[in-house]
């Protein structure tokens, strides 16, 4: 389906006239492992939604089970992840899914995640349709609201992207990773069994890319 074809005229109201719309292809945060140092403040953000009792459970395990200074303290389950046994030194989300987002905190590709992960029901249902769009400015993020209405999620400058590949994985046929200027990676699912979406993310980003070596 060519969303572009579809939706172009209705995203560039929002964008205003001063931004041609390229390619517009269905969006979701690629699954897969976070290399990201989260702060204090960021953890404090992402446990706000949830019920209060949660959120306490969540901050109490999280005091109990913090390392100390040395291994005393140190809950049984982390003493067992720490022995060198071969399948403790294998990231599983990594090796089967890939990279979601990598970079530090601030990051491009990470406020990029960070804006755009809410969405995502229990077991991966999609509640929210977003979708990724190319512009001659900027890559952005957008959520339909209706029929022919969306807003504004997430977004990022066109000329920070330096790289955008495909990257398939099972159940993420449509996966591209796209590169920063600020060395952060963001993975983006635009399928889960085909790959046109994805080529024609790739495409319309191509023109802002450096040439590959």
């Amino acid at each position: 389906m060519d969303y572009t074809k579809i939706y172009q005229a209705d995203i560039a109201k929002l964008l205003g006239p001063d931004d041609q719309v390229f390619a517009v292809v269905p969006y979701r945060l690629g699954h897969g492992a976070e290399r990201v140092a989260r702060d204090q403040e960021v953890m404090e953000r992402r446990l706000r939604p949830l019920p209060r009792g949660l959120r306490r459970r969540v901050k109490e395990r999280a005091s109990r089970e913090r390392p100390a200074e040395g291994t005393a303290n140190r809950s049984l389950l982390d003493r067992i992840l720490d022995i060198d046994w071969p399948w403790n030194r294998v990231d599983w989300d990594e090796r089967f899914a890939g990279t979601s987002v990598a970079g530090r905190p601030g990051s491009l590709a990470v406020r990029l995640a960070d804006g755009t992960r809410h969405g995502i029901g229990q077991f991966g249902v999609v509640t929210e349709r977003r979708f990724g769009v190319v512009t001659e400015r900027r890559f952005v993020v957008v959520r339909r609201i209706g029929t022919d209405r969306f807003t504004l999620v997430a977004e990022a400058p066109r000329n920070d992207v330096v790289q955008a590949r495909r990257r398939s994985r099972p159940f993420q046929r449509g996966r591209v990773v796209i590169g920063f200027t600020d060395g952060s990676r963001l993975a983006v699912d635009t399928g889960i069994l085909l790959a046109g979406q994805a080529r024609r993310l790739v495409a319309a980003l191509a023109p802002t890319l450096p040439p590959e070596r």
